[in-house]
This record gives structure tokens, C-alpha cells and sequence, in this order.
């Protein structure tokens, strides 16, 4: 068995799998190689069995850029199911985005046992639910918010909500290149991928928020608008977004909306109806606890430290007894005398995350030791935003 890059030759075989896994067509447009992207494969012999994707991202962490490998397109061959080829070429994934500088590593999970395993946990999720129009109805655009359809020139006003909102959060990822292209042409794919963007846009003309959606075929029963991201920076300006989308009521009954689970746009609909359609479950793995720990922001105003345990037999360099020190919105990891509480790999993962009660991780299995006094200052020191994430990998 041999681990390697996968390169331009293997594209019609990791093609292949992809297909074989997921569905879909053989077009190798989708096998790109470049900035931004490492494919690992696994091969017996001249034949790839097992392939995984490291893409080089960075998720944003209480304000600050966390270096992340997001693995994606995860395979191994029908016949060899059950060798351990996945943990094989995944393990060789998570050291190799060590030594590219990441620091933790994230995916959708589709097999949560395998992905537990390898210690990753599930720290957001993201939801695509609907609601009737009618749910909307009586929505009115605020005083001091004025509502207009998106250009290619407001392209970098619709970026930038992303990026104030996504840094005020955890775990979102940041938009920007390799991956998420910038320039003339991106912004006129970014207008162009959907039917519409509308914008609310304050007194000042500053664009504080954007919908962007879709609009289905047909009129009356069984119609939808689907939206795919309703952001704003305030609240009125999420109020003008959803009485934009309450205008279509009397053509498309239902609207489709992507969101991240704890999006305030749900305090701000009046009526009844949302419905649950697909949850897309989101996990993340520590690769390099220190270098997380010292990437991510932390609450700003909070001073304190905690001594945790942490064994780690998939990346051994993270296991040992570590103090945990937290001061002006930073962090660090020093060497510790294990008197504290025991932190599973997995539940490590959590507390990079944020915002999950010690409580919690205890019924979970992933913090044992200890006592309350203990988990008052991991709830203190681990508090911050929820996570959340909206793009899909």
C-alpha cells in the first residue's frame, strides 16, 4: 500500500469513485488541483482504493483565522471495506495539514461512527428548513431601510456582510482566496449564480444586509422560493430582507431558507409553519491543540486558567497534561501538573468549538475529573459565540 498526492493521471479514477459513492456524472471538471486543494489517495499496487480531501481553509474563531484542513470527498473502494483504509489515508491526511500549519480539521460527516473514532465531534450544524409565505404576511420594510436589487458593483458590500457577521461568530469559514475566489469575474458569478440578490440598505446607503435567492418553476401550490442566505448586520435590516421574500406570497406559497440553526432571522418571522428539511451535521477535530488554542480569539475581559489532561493516540503530540491559560482575548498552552479535569480528544474538539457547558461534555463522556469548581471555570473560559457554518464542502 502507498499514500501519495493524487495528480492529473488520477482523475478519471477518483472521479470515478466519486461517482460510485456519491452519484452524479464523470466530469472531471470537478477534479481541480492547485492552491487550496490536497488530494491523498491510497493505491494497492496501480489501483486506487481509499482517497480524501484537504482543503485549505480557515475557520473564523471568536474574530480570529484558525487554520483548517476541511476534508471532503472521503471514498474507499466496495471491496476494500473493513481494511481500515479510511482511517489509513485520513490519519495521513491530519499529520500531513500539520505540517502545512493547520491547526484543526473539519467535514460533513456521513459516518459518524468512523469520524468519532478519529476524534472528530460535532460542534454545528447546518439547517435547511422552510415555512409558508403566509408566515410572513403583514411584514413591512422598516423606516430607514430602503430595499434594491444587487449589482456586480455591490458584490464587495455582500462580501463584506458575510465577513462582519461570520467574525462576530465561531466556526464559519472565511471567505477568502484560494478557495473563494475575489476579483471582477467572482463578483459577476457571485450576482449571477442566483435569480436575484435584494440588498437593505440604511439612510447612509450602506448595505447592511443581502438575501439572495432562487426563484422555482410554476405558480401556486407546490411553488418555492428558495433562499439561500439571508444575512444583516441589524435587525431592521432582516425585517426589510424577510418582507422582501413576503412579497412572492402570492405566487410561491412556500420559501426554502438556509441557515446556520441560530440565525436571528427566526426571532423576526411572525407566523407559524418553519419546518426542519435536511440537517447537515458538522464536526471538528483538533489537530494541533496548542496551535488552536493560540490561533482562536477568546472572550475578551476574561483572565484564568484550568489544568486539563488530554490523551490523544492519532495525533500523540497533543496528549499530556496541559494548563490551559486565557488572558485579553488570547490564549496559550503551557505544561500542566494534571490536576484538573480529563479532556477526551473529542470533546477538545468542543471546547475549541465554543460555547458548550462542561455539564454537557460530562453527560457526553468527554470531560471526566475534576469537580464543579472545575467546570465553572471551563464554562467561563469557553463561552463565546455558538457555532454556526452556511457553505458546504
Amino acid at each position: 500500500m502507498e499514500i501519495r498526492e493524487l495528480t492529473r493521471d488520477d482523475a478519471m479514477a477518483s472521479t470515478a469513485m466519486s461517482r460510485n459513492a456519491f452519484g452524479g456524472s464523470l466530469d472531471l471538471s470537478f477534479f481541480t488541483l492547485g492552491a487550496g486543494i490536497t488530494r491523498w489517495g491510497l493505491f494497492d499496487g496501480a489501483d486506487l482504493v481509499a482517497k480524501a480531501n484537504d482543503r485549505h481553509y480557515d475557520s473564523l474563531i471568536g474574530g480570529r483565522p484558525v487554520p483548517t484542513a476541511g476534508v471532503g470527498g472521503v471514498v474507499v473502494t466496495p471491496e476494500t471495506h473493513g481494511r481500515g483504509s479510511a482511517r489509513t489515508v485520513m490519519t495521513h491526511l491530519l499529520h500531513r495539514a500539520r505540517e502545512r500549519g493547520a491547526v484543526i480539521s473539519t467535514l460533513f460527516r456521513t459516518v459518524p461512527a468512523l469520524y468519532r473514532s478519529l476524534g472528530y465531534e460535532q460542534v454545528t450544524e447546518r439547517v435547511d428548513g422552510a415555512l409558508p409565505s403566509a408566515a410572513l404576511r403583514g411584514m413591512r420594510v422598516p423606516a430607514g431601510i430602503t430595499l434594491r436589487r444587487a449589482t456586480v458593483a455591490d458584490a464587495p458590500a455582500v462580501r463584506q456582510v458575510y465577513d462582519d457577521i461570520a467574525a462576530q461568530g465561531s466556526c464559519w469559514l472565511d471567505r477568502r482566496p484560494p478557495l473563494f475566489p475575489r476579483g471582477t469575474a467572482a463578483d459577476a458569478d457571485l450576482i449571477s449564480a442566483v435569480h436575484g440578490t435584494t440588498l437593505a440598505v440604511d439612510d447612509a446607503g450602506t448595505v447592511q444586509g443581502y438575501v439572495r435567492w432562487t426563484r422555482g418553476d410554476g405558480v401556486g401550490t407546490g411553488a418555492v422560493l428558495t433562499a439561500s442566505e439571508l444575512l444583516s448586520r441589524t435587525a431592521s435590516g432582516t425585517a426589510g430582507l424577510l418582507a422582501a421574500l413576503a412579497s412572492f406570497d402570492a405566487v410561491t406559497p412556500e420559501i426554502h431558507l438556509r441557515t446556520t440553526g441560530t440565525d436571528p432571522v427566526f426571532w423576526a418571522v411572525p407566523g407559524y409553519g418553519w419546518r426542519v428539511e435536511k440537517v447537515e451535521p458538522y464536526l471538528l477535530r483538533v489537530i494541533d491543540l496548542a496551535g488552536a488554542v493560540a490561533a482562536r480569539g477568546w472572550p475578551v475581559g476574561v483572565s484564568g486558567a484550568l489544568e486539563l489532561t488530554v490523551t490523544d493516540p492519532l495525533c500523540p503530540w497533543n496528549s499530556g497534561d496541559h494548563r490551559l491559560v486565557i488572558e485579553g482575548g488570547r490564549g496559550r498552552l503551557e505544561p500542566g501538573d494534571g490536576s484538573g479535569v480529563s479532556v477526551t480528544v473529542n470533546g477538545s474538539a468542543v471546547l475549541i468549538a465554543g460555547s458548550i457547558g462542561a455539564a454537557a461534555l460530562r453527560r457526553g463522556g468527554m470531560v471526566a475529573g475534576g469537580g464543579a469548581e472545575h467546570d465553572a471555570v471551563l464554562d467561563v473560559l469557553t463561552a463565546g459565540p455558538r457555532p454556526g457554518i452556511l457553505d458546504f464542502f
